[in-house]
């Protein structure tokens, strides 16, 4: 889902902290994988392309895929449910002549009825989804969170700054401070790693 994606894209820069994040191009990181990282008094710089790093994280993009297949799931199941109750009012509407006054009534509620208790079922289930999309967002941030940690435990940099090919905070990275790439692989490998446990 495109609302998804600027959620997840969104809060990524929120979270955490370092990263400017804006939906993008999807440009793969030309730098290798073995960046140095610049030094600004004192303090090693490196930056993150964070078009990169949504578009080639698996977790990401599975996540990305098991919410727009539970969207689609759920705009069938509330057109059906809408049909439905508008083939109900149909059949009510062809009868309308045959009924009393007090017939009419009672199903012109009965409708009104059905009517807001689909609006409240839609409501309940597209919260629910939101919810879902909120905590794997959360889960999406503390990956990449908790990876950067361990990254850097190696590497010591003072700042890991977040760059979009769309704009930003930065308007310009140098490609030979673009761990971009470490960043992806290492994310890739714990997810992959994770997800085969899981399986087990």
């Amino acid at each position: 889902m495109k609302k998804l994606s600027l959620i997840l894209c969104g809060g990524l820069a929120i979270a955490t902290t370092l990263f400017s994040c804006n939906k993008g191009e999807e440009k793969a990181s030309t730098a290798s994988s073995s960046s140095a990282a610049i030094s600004v008094d004192g303090k090693k710089v490196v930056f993150v392309n964070t078009d990169s790093l949504l578009t080639n994280y698996q977790f990401y993009k599975d996540a990305q895929k098991e919410f727009e297949n539970k969207g689609y799931r759920l705009q069938v199941d509330l057109g059906q449910r809408e049909r439905a109750l508008q083939t109900e009012g149909a059949a009510i509407q062809q009868r309308a002549q045959a009924m009393t006054q007090a017939e009419l009534q009672a199903a012109d509620m009965m409708l009104r009825k059905k009517a807001g208790e689909l609006q409240q079922y839609s409501q309940q289930k597209q919260a629910s989804l939101a919810q879902e999309q909120a905590k794997k967002q959360e889960e999406l941030y503390t990956n990449i969170r908790e990876y950067i940690k361990k990254h850097n435990a190696e590497n010591k940099y003072e700042f890991v700054l977040g760059y979009s090919s769309n704009g930003g905070g930065i308007l310009y990275a140098d490609n030979a401070v673009d761990v971009t790439q470490q960043i992806i692989d290492g994310l890739n490998k714990e997810y992959a790693e994770k997800k085969g446990a899981a399986k087990k």
